[in-house]
């Protein structure tokens, strides 16, 4: 289906013919020589944005939009008032999405099955990014550069109706639906922010390394999301490698006898690649029994799944393993979150979306400016309003 998209940009990001409202200079004299020093505490500017400069909308929504990005900027500007050694500006999004659908996966000759949706729950989502345009020294030592508009150094981005914490399918097949939905990766876990959970998109052994960082900010007792119990995993997994080895034996024999007779592979190699298909499926399915069994004794079956990357690398590691081990938590949009009695330019949950930083660059300050001082329970206040 083709998608409506209403974008609101709130500073240009190209050369225009009318005056420009951010006048700018890409080399700038100044009357000392140019240092990290000097950059560090160089006195930056919030952009003005200049109405005509973004695209004349005719959707009904398009004032309530303005109202809610300019109140999410207004909360930036308020705690980093005075820019240093950048110039800043933000832009914001909104464009009509869909959320929990429902699908089913269509067979693809020699590729993987293929998503095709089949119930569709339209919503509304909303993004505003706050970036910075680093001043820099140049060759000349009295003089200093800026990188506005090409280039761009941090940012905090604030999402509203968008799940992006749920970052792709586990794995592609009618098996990882939950009642249509499909099954998700969650982002790691990663330490708390502000009293709130943060994730990031690298785990186990990559967990230290420098990466965005993403925070969910949902209604009070309610998450937009579902996680997959262990019972539904091992349901699914159970399945999913049953077929998966069927399926693989049947394409090796189908590829052989697609070939001309002196090209075949020979009967007892054959008979050998069917064998190691076989051990595997039934290693694997004794793997996944094994933890039926386990888990059921234990009465631990509506756990939340953590479990490996891949359901078919069973020789790596026990089913269910924690996120400091590599382990990824499944989950499905929840169908039940989004309000639909309420306006659809109204926010129902935000990720809020934090810049590794480079301690080399000016959006260090920026960042933990953000990050001591955003007031995560103003934007919670923001939730269906």
């Amino acid at each position: 289906m083709k998608k409506q998209i209403i974008i609101f940009l709130l500073f240009s990001i190209q050369l225009s013919a009318q005056k420009d409202p951010n006048p700018h200079f890409p080399e700038l004299k100044i009357s000392v020589p140019c240092s990290a020093e000097f950059i560090k505490y160089y006195k930056g500017k919030w952009l003005i944005h200049d109405p005509k400069l973004s695209p004349i909308s005719v959707n009904d929504y398009h004032d309530e939009v303005m109202k809610r990005l300019s109140a999410i900027n207004n909360l930036v500007r308020q705690i980093y008032p005075e820019p240093t050694s950048a110039d800043v500006g933000w832009v914001g999004e909104f464009a009509k999405t869909s959320f929990a659908d429902e699908v089913k996966f269509v067979p693809v000759a020699d590729r993987d099955p293929e998503e095709t949706k089949t119930r569709i729950n339209p919503v509304y989502w909303y993004r505003y990014s706050c970036i910075l345009f680093p001043w820099m020294c140049t060759s000349n030592p009295n003089e200093i550069m800026n990188m506005y508009p090409e280039g761009s150094s941090g940012s905090i981005i604030i999402r509203a109706n968008e799940l992006n914490i749920l970052n792709q399918n586990y794995a592609d097949g009618d098996e990882w639906r939950v009642d249509g939905r499909p099954i998700k990766r969650k982002m790691f876990a990663a330490g708390t922010w502000k009293g709130y959970d943060m994730m990031s998109s690298v785990g186990g052994i990559y967990a230290d390394a420098p990466s965005e960082h993403f925070v969910l900010v949902s209604r009070e007792g309610m998450l937009p999301y579902i996680p997959v119990t262990r019972k539904q995993y091992l349901e699914r997994a159970t399945q999913y490698v049953s077929r998966y080895y069927e399926e693989l034996t049947m394409k090796i024999v189908k590829s052989s006898e697609s070939l001309p007779p002196q090209f075949r592979t020979p009967p007892d190699e054959l008979d050998k690649q069917k064998a190691r298909n076989t051990k595997a499926k039934n290693d694997a399915l004794k793997k996944l029994n094994d933890a039926l069994e386990k888990t059921t004794k234990d009465g631990l079956l509506d756990l939340p799944a953590v479990v490996g990357t891949d359901a078919l690398l069973m020789n790596e590691g026990p089913v269910f393993q924690s996120e400091a081990e590599g382990g990824c938590m499944l989950a499905t949009e929840n169908p039940d979150y989004f309000r639909k009695e309420l306006p659809k330019y109204v926010p129902q949950f935000f990720v809020i979306e934090l810049m590794p930083g480079d301690p080399m660059h000016s959006n260090m300050n920026f960042k933990q400016i953000i990050e001591q001082n955003f007031p995560v329970e103003k934007i919670k206040a923001m939730i269906d309003k």
